[in-house]
């Protein structure tokens, strides 16, 4: 091959294997390496709210916003494990701040860590949120919140929003100072009893969360399942039908819950801001957040 061919012939090939890769970054079924390769600004402020080192939140705040913003408070997934942090999150956290939300992602101890676990997890998840009340960030309109988290961190969300429910001599009993205006579960763990039965990685680490099987500790999972406590009249499931981890069949477990399916995603998908799933969850907020808490 001469060279004078082989030169278009290697630019046409660049062409496309850029083409190629701009179309797998917005298709579906992403896998969670893709996430967390992802590049992405740190946030605005890093605030602990407790003492343990994984008891802070970090905030983004949208560019160029005049006055106060709506916030997002995002729960990162990851099995509840101690292994999987903050970090896949923060592409999601700052997409969504730039789509014009401020976003309160949390940090929290997790099950194969000090303190993590029954009930150290959902104290923190709680303690997190209230401590928005807390903030001394005029660009923040804690009137006006949202909870949303994926996996693990959508089962923490929505547990959360309906803690209000738990009995006063609960051990994950808390007054909650942030009344949110609704939830949006993405790819959200709702039946532990449930997904404590499945066989996936992901659905063994649920005992270890409380501390028994549904037979062992049946009160836990009353307390710890948002099946059991029930959904707030403004609660949103995002659930991909192409989802190994977390079944499809975990969204119609929340009775009242409104469910929307995405038929091609997957798991991650979820949280990949360059999927197509990105502008549902943007607009499945907003209209949460004009629902009054």
């Amino acid at each position: 091959m001469s060279l004078r061919l082989a030169r278009p012939l290697a630019l046409l090939a660049l062409l496309a294997g850029a083409a190629s890769s701009m179309a797998a970054e917005v298709g579906w079924q992403r896998p969670f390496s893709d996430v967390a390769a992802l590049s992405v600004r740190a946030p605005d402020r890093v605030i602990a709210y407790g003492p343990a080192a994984s008891q802070f939140g970090e905030l983004w705040l949208p560019p160029g916003r005049e006055g106060a913003a709506p916030v997002v408070v995002l729960v990162h997934g990851g099995c509840w494990l101690a292994e999987y942090g903050i970090a896949h999150i923060r592409p999601l956290a700052a997409s969504l701040a730039q789509a014009g939300f401020a976003i309160w992602a949390l940090e929290y101890r997790r099950v194969g860590e000090a303190g993590g676990g029954w009930p150290g997890t959902f104290r923190d998840v709680a303690a997190g949120i209230d401590h928005l009340a807390q903030l001394d960030e005029p660009r923040l309109d804690v009137s006006r919140v949202v909870l949303a988290g994926h996996s693990a961190g959508g089962h923490l969300a929505l547990w959360a929003a309906s803690r209000d429910r738990l009995s006063p001599d609960s051990t994950l009993h808390m007054e909650p100072e942030i009344r949110p205006n609704g939830v949006l579960g993405l790819a959200a763990i709702t039946d532990l009893v449930a997904y404590a039965s499945d066989d996936n990685s992901c659905a063994r680490v649920t005992p270890r969360l409380l501390g028994g099987t549904p037979f062992e500790r049946p009160e836990r999972y009353e307390q710890a399942s948002p099946a059991a406590l029930g959904s707030r009249t403004n609660t949103i499931l995002l659930q991909g039908e192409a989802d190994a981890i977390v079944p499809p069949a975990q969204a119609e477990a929340l009775p009242g819950a409104r469910v929307v399916l995405l038929p091609e995603a997957g798991h991650f998908d979820l949280i990949h801001p360059d999927t197509p799933a990105f502008e549902r969850i943007r607009d499945l907020l907003e209209a949460s957040l004009n629902d009054a808490p």
